[in-house]
C-alpha cells in the first residue's frame, strides 16, 4: 500500500528522505514506534502476523506524524462506532441511524467496519480514514480524542469541540414540543426521558417552553426518567393528574406507554390524556390512536455525516444543526380555552 503525508510540514519531511519511493515514510514511523521497517510495511499491508499491540503502536505512530494511506488507490474506509447489540432496540435512534450511515457509505463505495463500544479496543488495531460515532460511553468518547489526524463525527452537539458534530438540537427540540402542547392548552406536563445529555436536555426544553409562557415549571412539568419500570412512571403522571405525556426518544417506549395508558390504566387518549411520542416511520401512524410525533431528520443528520466525514479533516470543525418537525395525527387533543 502507498501511503502520503497529509501535513505539508510532513510532506516536505518526507521528500527530503524517501526520493520519492516511501522508505523515508517506514523510516518516521519505524523509529517512533520503535520496531524495524519491515514491521511497519506488514503494519501498512494489514499482515495478519503482527501482534496486536505492535500494530497499535505502528498506527498511533502512523497518526501522529500524519501519515495516511493514498486514497487514490484504495477506497476509503470509514469505522462506525455504536451501541453493542444487547443495547440496540429495533427501529431506534441508534438502529435508524447506522442503517442510514451504512446506506449513505455504501452509495459512496467507502468501506465500513462497524466497531461497538463493548469492543472500543478494537478501533486502535487498524487504519481508518474517518471515524463516525453514534455512542455514548466516556472510554469512547477519551478514545476518540486521543486518535491523530483522523477526521470524527460525532452525532450530537456534546463535543464540539473535539469533533465535527451533525446533531438536531436536544433543547430546541424540547421547545418545539412544550409550544405545541401549551398552544393545545395542556398545563400539567409530563415528559419521560431518556437519563443522558440528549434526553435531559429534551426534557429541559419543555420547561423552558413554559418559562416563555408565564409557567412555573416546577409546578406544570414531572421529568421522569425511564430507567424506573414503565408502569410506575405511568402511575406518577396520572397521580399527578397530568393532562399530557410526551415520551421522548426513538426508541419505541412510547407505544409501551400508549398500551400502559389504555390497556392497564383503563385511560383513553387522547379524551382523558394526551399523548406526544418520537416519529417511527411505518409504525406511529398505525397505531391506535395514530401518535402525533416529534419527527428527527435522521436520514438527512446520517447523509450530512457521510458527507463530513469523507471530505473533511481536523482543521475546521464542522458543526451542523437539523431542526426537528412535529407530525400531527390523533392523540393530542386540545383542552380548556384552547380547545374553543
Amino acid at each position: 500500500m502507498v501511503w502520503q503525508l497529509i501535513s505539508s510540514k510532513a510532506m516536505k519531511m518526507a521528500k527530503a528522505v524517501t526520493n520519492g519511493n516511501g522508505s523515508g515514510v517506514l523510516a518516521q514511523v519505524a523509529t517512533m514506534a520503535k520496531v524495524s521497517t519491515g514491521t511497519v510495511s506488514r503494519v501498512f499491508n494489514n499482515s495478519t502476523l503482527i501482534p496486536s499491540e505492535t500494530r497499535c503502536a505502528v498506527l498511533s505512530a502512523a497518526r501522529k506524524l500524519g501519515f495516511r494511506p493514498r486514497v487514490g488507490v484504495r477506497n476509503k474506509q470509514i469505522a462506525l462506532v455504536t451501541e453493542p447489540p444487547y443495547k440496540t432496540l429495533m427501529g431506534g435512534y441508534v438502529n435508524t441511524l447506522t442503517q442510514y450511515i451504512c446506506f449513505a457509505l455504501s452509495r459512496a463505495n467507502a468501506g465500513i467496519t462497524l466497531i461497538t463500544e463493548d469492543r472500543i479496543s478494537d478501533l486502535a488495531d487498524c487504519w481508518f480514514d474517518g471515524i463516525i460515532g453514534i455512542a455514548w460511553e466516556q472510554s469512547t468518547v477519551a478514545l476518540l480524542r486521543s486518535l491523530h489526524n483522523i477526521p470524527v463525527v460525532w452525532l450530537s452537539d456534546l463535543y464540539v469541540e473535539s469533533f465535527h458534530t451533525v446533531y438536531t438540537d436536544c433543547h430546541a427540540t424540547g421547545r418545539l414540543a412544550g409550544d405545541y402542547l401549551w398552544r393545545k392548552g395542556h398545563r400539567k406536563i409530563a415528559v419521560i426521558h431518556e437519563p443522558d445529555y440528549t434526553g435531559n436536555g429534551r426534557a429541559d426544553g419543555v420547561g423552558e417552553a413554559l418559562t416563555r409562557h408565564k409557567l412555573d415549571p416546577a409546578q406544570c412539568l414531572i421529568k421522569i426518567s425511564n430507567t424506573i419500570p414503565l408502569h410506575l412512571a405511568v402511575k406518577q403522571l396520572l397521580d399527578a393528574e397530568c393532562t399530557a405525556v410526551w415520551v421522548t426518544g426513538e426508541d419505541m417506549k412510547v407505544l409501551e406507554v400508549n398500551w400502559l395508558l389504555q390497556e392497564l390504566a383503563g385511560k383513553r387518549v387522547p379524551e382523558d390524556i394526551s399523548l406526544l411520542g418520537f416519529e417511527n416511520p411505518g409504525i406511529s401512524e398505525f397505531q391506535r390512536p395514530s401518535l402525533t410525533t416529534v419527527a428527527s431528520p435522521l436520514r438527512e443528520i446520517a447523509e450530512e455525516a457521510v458527507k463530513i466525514v469523507l471530505n473533511k479533516d481536523m482543521k475546521k470543525l464542522e458543526k451542523r444543526d437539523f431542526p426537528a418537525h412535529l407530525i400531527e395525527r390523533n392523540s393530542v387533543v386540545a383542552i380548556g380555552r384552547a380547545g374553543i
